[in-house]
Protein backbone atom coordinates (compact mmCIF):
# COMPACT_ATOMS: atom_id res chain seq x y z
CA UNK A 1 0.00 0.00 0.00
CA UNK A 2 1.75 3.12 -0.79
CA UNK A 3 1.49 6.58 1.07
CA UNK A 4 -1.19 8.53 -0.94
CA UNK A 5 -3.81 5.21 -0.05
CA UNK A 6 -2.43 4.87 3.50
CA UNK A 7 -3.59 8.49 3.91
CA UNK A 8 -6.67 8.35 1.99
CA UNK A 9 -8.28 5.63 4.48
CA UNK A 10 -6.97 7.13 7.31
CA UNK A 11 -8.86 10.23 5.90
CA UNK A 12 -12.06 8.16 5.80
CA UNK A 13 -11.82 6.65 9.01
CA UNK A 14 -11.45 10.39 10.77
CA UNK A 15 -14.37 11.83 8.89
CA UNK A 16 -16.64 9.13 9.89
CA UNK A 17 -15.58 9.04 13.88
CA UNK A 18 -16.10 12.77 13.38
CA UNK A 19 -19.61 12.38 11.73
CA UNK A 20 -20.51 9.39 14.27
CA UNK A 21 -19.04 9.93 17.42
CA UNK A 22 -22.43 10.75 19.47
CA UNK A 23 -23.61 7.52 18.04
CA UNK A 24 -21.01 5.15 18.04
CA UNK A 25 -20.39 6.66 21.94
CA UNK A 26 -23.98 5.19 22.54
CA UNK A 27 -23.45 1.94 20.92
CA UNK A 28 -20.63 1.58 23.41
CA UNK A 29 -21.88 1.29 26.75
CA UNK A 30 -20.14 0.28 29.93
CA UNK A 31 -20.34 -3.22 29.89
CA UNK A 32 -16.66 -4.21 29.50
CA UNK A 33 -15.51 -6.95 26.85
CA UNK A 34 -15.19 -10.54 28.30
CA UNK A 35 -11.49 -10.84 27.05
CA UNK A 36 -10.36 -7.85 29.26
CA UNK A 37 -10.31 -10.03 32.44
CA UNK A 38 -7.99 -12.51 30.83
CA UNK A 39 -5.94 -9.09 30.08
CA UNK A 40 -5.99 -8.04 33.05
CA UNK A 41 -4.65 -11.33 34.85
CA UNK A 42 -1.54 -11.11 32.82
CA UNK A 43 -0.04 -7.98 34.02
CA UNK A 44 2.24 -8.80 36.51
CA UNK A 45 1.87 -6.69 40.16
CA UNK A 46 0.25 -3.85 41.34
CA UNK A 47 -0.24 -0.56 40.79
CA UNK A 48 -0.38 -1.35 36.65
CA UNK A 49 0.64 2.20 34.78
CA UNK A 50 -1.80 1.50 31.41
CA UNK A 51 -1.63 3.55 27.88
CA UNK A 52 -4.64 3.00 25.48
CA UNK A 53 -4.06 3.29 22.35
CA UNK A 54 -6.97 4.21 20.74
CA UNK A 55 -9.06 4.71 24.16
CA UNK A 56 -12.33 6.18 22.18
CA UNK A 57 -14.80 6.91 24.80
CA UNK A 58 -12.76 5.28 28.06
CA UNK A 59 -14.62 1.85 28.48
CA UNK A 60 -11.36 0.33 29.47
CA UNK A 61 -10.45 2.93 32.24
CA UNK A 62 -14.00 2.14 33.27
CA UNK A 63 -13.24 -1.09 33.68
CA UNK A 64 -10.40 -0.66 35.43
CA UNK A 65 -11.81 1.46 37.96
CA UNK A 66 -14.91 -0.80 38.39
CA UNK A 67 -12.15 -3.60 38.77
CA UNK A 68 -10.86 -1.81 41.67
CA UNK A 69 -7.72 -2.23 40.19
CA UNK A 70 -4.97 -0.20 41.50
CA UNK A 71 -3.78 1.97 38.39
CA UNK A 72 -2.52 4.70 36.51
CA UNK A 73 -3.94 5.48 33.15
CA UNK A 74 -3.43 7.36 29.64
CA UNK A 75 -5.36 7.12 26.78
CA UNK A 76 -5.19 8.56 23.49
CA UNK A 77 -7.15 8.98 20.48
CA UNK A 78 -7.62 11.21 17.68
CA UNK A 79 -11.53 11.85 18.26
CA UNK A 80 -12.00 14.80 20.89
CA UNK A 81 -16.26 14.13 20.96
CA UNK A 82 -15.32 10.37 22.20
CA UNK A 83 -12.23 11.91 24.62
CA UNK A 84 -14.98 14.07 25.96
CA UNK A 85 -17.44 10.98 26.49
CA UNK A 86 -14.53 9.33 27.99
CA UNK A 87 -14.26 12.32 30.85
CA UNK A 88 -17.63 12.59 31.43
CA UNK A 89 -17.91 8.30 32.02
CA UNK A 90 -15.09 8.37 34.57
CA UNK A 91 -16.42 11.35 36.61
CA UNK A 92 -14.22 13.06 39.30
CA UNK A 93 -13.40 9.48 41.32
CA UNK A 94 -11.36 7.58 38.85
CA UNK A 95 -10.75 10.55 36.77
CA UNK A 96 -8.00 12.09 39.23
CA UNK A 97 -5.55 8.74 37.82
CA UNK A 98 -6.59 9.22 33.97
CA UNK A 99 -5.18 11.57 31.71
CA UNK A 100 -6.80 11.36 27.67
CA UNK A 101 -4.78 12.96 24.87
CA UNK A 102 -6.19 14.09 21.73
CA UNK A 103 -3.37 12.52 19.52
CA UNK A 104 -3.58 11.04 15.46
CA UNK A 105 -0.63 8.61 15.98
CA UNK A 106 -1.60 7.16 12.57
CA UNK A 107 -0.84 11.17 10.74
CA UNK A 108 3.18 11.02 10.04
CA UNK A 109 5.04 8.61 8.04
CA UNK A 110 6.78 7.44 11.73
CA UNK A 111 3.66 6.05 12.51
CA UNK A 112 3.24 5.99 16.96
CA UNK A 113 6.44 7.97 16.97
CA UNK A 114 4.84 10.56 19.55
CA UNK A 115 2.74 7.94 21.52
CA UNK A 116 3.20 9.34 25.41
CA UNK A 117 6.73 8.18 26.14
CA UNK A 118 6.33 6.45 29.99
CA UNK A 119 7.19 3.03 30.59
CA UNK A 120 3.96 0.75 31.27
CA UNK A 121 3.26 -2.40 32.48
CA UNK A 122 0.52 -2.23 30.37
CA UNK A 123 -0.49 -1.22 26.85
CA UNK A 124 -3.20 -1.92 24.92
CA UNK A 125 -4.73 -1.18 21.56
CA UNK A 126 -8.66 -2.50 22.10
CA UNK A 127 -10.88 -2.24 18.44
CA UNK A 128 -8.00 -0.09 16.39
CA UNK A 129 -5.80 -2.35 13.96
CA UNK A 130 -8.65 -2.97 11.84
CA UNK A 131 -8.61 1.26 11.04
CA UNK A 132 -5.28 1.20 10.34
CA UNK A 133 -4.23 0.88 6.24
CA UNK A 134 -1.57 -1.05 5.77
CA UNK A 135 0.58 -4.06 6.86
CA UNK A 136 3.56 -2.14 7.51
CA UNK A 137 1.65 0.69 9.00
CA UNK A 138 0.36 -1.68 11.55
CA UNK A 139 3.61 -3.59 11.87
CA UNK A 140 5.00 -0.16 13.05
CA UNK A 141 2.06 1.09 14.93
CA UNK A 142 2.55 -2.70 17.46
CA UNK A 143 6.37 -1.67 17.76
CA UNK A 144 5.71 2.01 19.34
CA UNK A 145 3.58 0.16 21.36
CA UNK A 146 5.83 -2.36 21.88
CA UNK A 147 8.75 0.19 23.03
CA UNK A 148 6.39 1.66 25.61
CA UNK A 149 6.82 -1.40 27.56
CA UNK A 150 8.23 -1.55 30.78
CA UNK A 151 10.46 -5.14 31.31
CA UNK A 152 8.15 -7.61 31.94
CA UNK A 153 5.81 -5.58 30.53
CA UNK A 154 2.32 -6.78 28.60
CA UNK A 155 0.86 -5.99 25.20
CA UNK A 156 -2.42 -6.34 24.62
CA UNK A 157 -4.39 -6.25 21.24
CA UNK A 158 -7.30 -7.70 19.25
CA UNK A 159 -8.26 -8.35 15.47
CA UNK A 160 -11.65 -7.77 14.92
CA UNK A 161 -12.98 -11.01 13.52
CA UNK A 162 -16.14 -9.64 10.98
CA UNK A 163 -14.97 -11.73 7.83
CA UNK A 164 -18.16 -13.90 6.87
CA UNK A 165 -20.62 -13.25 9.39
CA UNK A 166 -23.56 -12.21 7.85
CA UNK A 167 -24.46 -9.35 9.68
CA UNK A 168 -21.24 -7.61 8.32
CA UNK A 169 -21.19 -8.61 4.88
CA UNK A 170 -24.91 -7.23 3.92
CA UNK A 171 -23.05 -3.76 5.37
CA UNK A 172 -20.01 -3.83 3.18
CA UNK A 173 -20.09 -0.98 0.69
CA UNK A 174 -18.52 -0.92 -3.04
CA UNK A 175 -15.16 1.00 -3.51
CA UNK A 176 -16.61 2.22 -5.78
CA UNK A 177 -18.90 4.68 -3.87
CA UNK A 178 -16.25 6.63 -2.51
CA UNK A 179 -15.98 9.03 -4.93
CA UNK A 180 -18.89 11.16 -3.74
CA UNK A 181 -17.27 10.69 0.17
CA UNK A 182 -13.38 11.52 -0.57
CA UNK A 183 -13.78 13.67 -3.71
CA UNK A 184 -11.30 11.62 -5.64
CA UNK A 185 -10.84 7.58 -6.20
CA UNK A 186 -8.71 4.95 -4.27
CA UNK A 187 -6.53 2.73 -6.59
CA UNK A 188 -7.51 -0.53 -6.19
CA UNK A 189 -3.89 -2.14 -7.11
CA UNK A 190 -2.67 -0.63 -3.93
CA UNK A 191 -5.66 -2.13 -1.37
CA UNK A 192 -4.68 -5.33 0.64
CA UNK A 193 -6.62 -8.51 0.93
CA UNK A 194 -8.34 -8.18 4.22
CA UNK A 195 -9.24 -4.08 3.16
CA UNK A 196 -13.46 -3.56 2.57
CA UNK A 197 -15.55 -0.77 2.96
CA UNK A 198 -18.15 -1.44 5.95
CA UNK A 199 -21.76 0.74 7.25
CA UNK A 200 -21.98 1.54 10.59
CA UNK A 201 -25.38 -0.22 11.40
CA UNK A 202 -27.80 -0.77 8.66
CA UNK A 203 -29.29 2.23 6.95
CA UNK A 204 -27.97 2.27 3.43
CA UNK A 205 -27.57 6.31 3.63
CA UNK A 206 -24.74 6.26 5.79
CA UNK A 207 -21.12 6.55 4.55
CA UNK A 208 -19.05 3.85 5.21
CA UNK A 209 -15.54 2.96 7.54
CA UNK A 210 -12.34 1.88 6.23
CA UNK A 211 -12.17 -1.43 8.20
CA UNK A 212 -9.38 -4.54 7.59
CA UNK A 213 -9.45 -8.37 9.01
CA UNK A 214 -6.12 -9.14 9.38
CA UNK A 215 -4.57 -12.46 8.34
CA UNK A 216 -3.48 -15.45 10.37
CA UNK A 217 0.06 -15.49 8.21
CA UNK A 218 0.14 -11.42 9.98
CA UNK A 219 -1.15 -12.20 12.76
CA UNK A 220 0.76 -14.91 14.04
CA UNK A 221 4.22 -12.67 12.57
CA UNK A 222 3.65 -10.19 15.35
CA UNK A 223 5.72 -12.25 18.42
CA UNK A 224 8.81 -12.49 16.56
CA UNK A 225 8.87 -8.81 14.99
CA UNK A 226 8.01 -7.27 18.06
CA UNK A 227 10.67 -9.57 19.75
CA UNK A 228 8.00 -10.16 22.69
CA UNK A 229 6.87 -13.31 23.94
CA UNK A 230 3.15 -14.20 23.37
CA UNK A 231 1.64 -15.78 26.62
CA UNK A 232 -2.38 -16.01 25.21
CA UNK A 233 -4.00 -16.34 22.14
CA UNK A 234 -7.64 -16.27 22.26
CA UNK A 235 -11.07 -15.60 21.13
CA UNK A 236 -13.86 -13.93 22.69
CA UNK A 237 -16.47 -10.92 23.05
CA UNK A 238 -20.12 -10.69 21.22
CA UNK A 239 -22.54 -12.69 21.38
CA UNK A 240 -20.66 -15.97 20.34
CA UNK A 241 -17.42 -15.11 22.46
CA UNK A 242 -15.76 -14.81 19.21
CA UNK A 243 -15.76 -11.63 17.69
CA UNK A 244 -12.22 -10.91 18.35
CA UNK A 245 -8.92 -12.27 18.59
CA UNK A 246 -6.70 -11.77 20.97
CA UNK A 247 -2.92 -11.69 21.41
CA UNK A 248 -1.29 -10.96 24.67
CA UNK A 249 2.78 -10.66 24.24
CA UNK A 250 4.97 -10.05 27.11
CA UNK A 251 8.45 -7.92 27.40
CA UNK A 252 11.58 -9.98 29.17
Amino acid sequence: MDERTRQQLHALSLAFYQAHAEAFDASRIDLPWPGWLRVLEAVPGCPIRVLDIGCGNGRFARFLHDTEVDFAYTGTDANAALLAAARKRLGPEPGDRCDFVLQDFLASREVGGDLPGEACSLVILMGVLHHVPGRETRLSLLRAAAARLAPGGVLALTTWQFAGLERFERRRVEWSSLGHVLGERIEADQLEPGDCLLRFGDDPSTPPRYCHQVSQSEFESWPEALGLWPIADFRSDGAQGNLNRYWILKRD
